[in-house]
């Protein structure tokens, strides 16, 4: 399932999130399917500490371990997405 990420940092932590983004680029790297697919961003909100990612996530896992590798950095919420044609079908059935 595709989920937005939105996550936000402490301005006076930038130096760490960066350290900790490389460091994520290499455990994903080496572990992907412990990670969700990364589809989109990150990106950043200009002038802002904030930012959003689009990822696909496979299990219960994938979240879990995204949001422990950053939680000492991010505060992360994940909101499902859905296509428009796929939830049209769905509420087309019911």
């Amino acid at each position: 399932m595709r989920f937005i990420v939105f996550w936000e940092y402490n301005p006076d932590d930038l130096e760490k999130v960066i350290k900790r983004l490389k460091e994520f680029e290499k455990e994903i790297k080496k572990n992907p399917k412990k990670y969700p697919k990364i589809v989109f961003g990150p990106y950043l909100f200009g002038g802002e500490s904030k930012g959003i990612s689009v990822c696909d996530i496979e299990g219960d896992e994938q979240p879990v371990n995204y949001h422990l590798f950053f939680q000492a950095e991010l505060k992360m919420s994940f909101v499902p997405i859905v296509e428009l044609d796929t939830a049209f079908d769905l509420i087309s059935q019911k």
